[in-house]
């Protein structure tokens, strides 16, 4: 097992909850979830199947998608491979520490990092390998290309051979007083990586860390620390020759990959990212208001306010509809057109965790008593 010396950088812990601090100040300090309100329901969605994980899951823990297969992990150590034809479980692991964010996912293998600053490697119920990192990670580890990917919270970024776990490069960008404990962007697009190096988007080179060019979509402003916070976090949408993204507490936008400058911004709170494609993007604010918003321009279409503080999760794109999850672990369908709600199913009663992600035409979502809830429309 290979260790690094430990880093003494600081994060911040209560991100999200600073994030609704600010998304919230024009609402008068009234931040009661509003009740949900009867609507026509105009899709037919039908649970196909539930499958229950042992353990809670973590605000950081995601679902990650391969083939017809979904990764989990809970909090307490379960690290799991769910089919999404039936629910059954594919395989199951039971990790030694508390996992604090994953999971990462290839089809095979599934990487997690625990609270002991390590990262694992899962295959076919087995644990491959584990390695000691020099930093906290927040982010999924990213398994591509025979290597897996770690995005540390002091701006270091490392690279591991997918069979052994050997270290083949660790790259240092930048410096900061203060890290975002959320999920940043880390993931591939053709032969780069696309990452979030603080407020800036950044194209790096796989093979050795290099990188290759960083656009910040914002220019961090504020005599404090934390007002200058303004990372990229997960969730960002590439469409033609644009990359659009959200920067934490501060704005969406989109960048021009050919030029590498900004197009546009407004001003958004939170930390959800965006869904969308070459003509609509769709963000959740720190208030849990869906908006719409022009690709192209950053023209506002349409918000819907009807789920309000109801600790919306980020957005999933569905046909013609969004789908979101809120605090008391419903789904709701939205309407892309206009954002009314279109259909709602119920969970277990826990939040839905992470963003849903669809599968072969099935909605998985999990929520965080660690149970995974499957729909498809009729």
């Amino acid at each position: 097992m290979t260790s690094f010396k430990q880093s003494g950088w600081r994060a911040v812990t209560m991100a999200l909850l600073v994030a609704t601090a600010v998304g919230c100040a024009s609402d008068g300090g009234n931040r009661e979830p509003k009740p949900l309100q009867a609507f026509d329901s105009l899709v037919s969605v039908a649970q196909v199947w539930k499958t229950n994980l042992d353990g809670e899951v973590g605000d950081a823990l995601r679902l990650a998608a391969s083939g017809q297969s979904v990764a989990s992990a809970t909090t307490d150590g379960v690290v799991a491979v769910v089919d999404t034809e039936t629910g059954a479980l594919v395989w199951q692991a039971k990790h030694a520490a508390r996992i604090v964010a994953g999971a990462g996912f290839d089809g095979e293998r599934v990487g997690v990092l625990d609270a002991d600053n390590h990262l694992s490697v899962f295959a076919k119920g087995k644990l491959l390998w584990s390695v000691g990192l020099p930093a906290r990670s927040y982010t999924p580890p990213l398994i591509a290309g025979g290597r897996v990917f770690v995005l540390l919270s002091d701006r270091r970024l490392a690279a591991f051979d997918q069979e052994t776990g050997a270290q083949l490069w660790l790259r240092r960008y930048g410096d900061s007083a203060l890290v975002l404990a959320n999920p940043g962007l880390l993931t591939a697009v053709g032969n780069t990586l696309a990452v979030g190096l603080g407020e800036k988007f950044a194209a790096v080179n796989p093979d050795n860390g290099a990188l290759l060019w960083a656009t910040p979509l914002v220019r961090p402003r504020g005599a404090e620390d934390i007002e200058r916070l303004a990372d990229w976090v997960d969730g960002a949408v590439f469409a033609g020759t644009r990359v659009c993204g959200q920067a934490f507490q501060n704005a969406i936008g989109c960048l021009d990959l050919s030029t590498r400058r900004v197009e546009w911004t407004v001003p958004f709170t939170g930390a959800n990212g965006v869904v969308g494609d070459q003509n609509t993007l769709y963000a959740v604010d720190a208030a849990s208001r869906v908006s719409a918003y022009e690709t192209a321009t950053g023209q506002s279409k349409w918000t819907q306010a009807a789920l309000t503080f109801r600790g919306i999760t980020p957005a999933l794109l569905l046909g013609q509809t969004i789908v979101v999850g809120d605090y008391e672990g419903y789904l709701h369908w939205l309407s892309r057109d206009d954002g009314r709600v279109m259909a709602r199913m119920p969970t277990d009663g826990s939040p839905i965790v992470g963003k849903p992600l669809l599968v072969n035409g099935t909605a998985v979502a999990i929520t965080q008593r660690g149970s995974l809830f499957a729909w498809r429309p009729q």
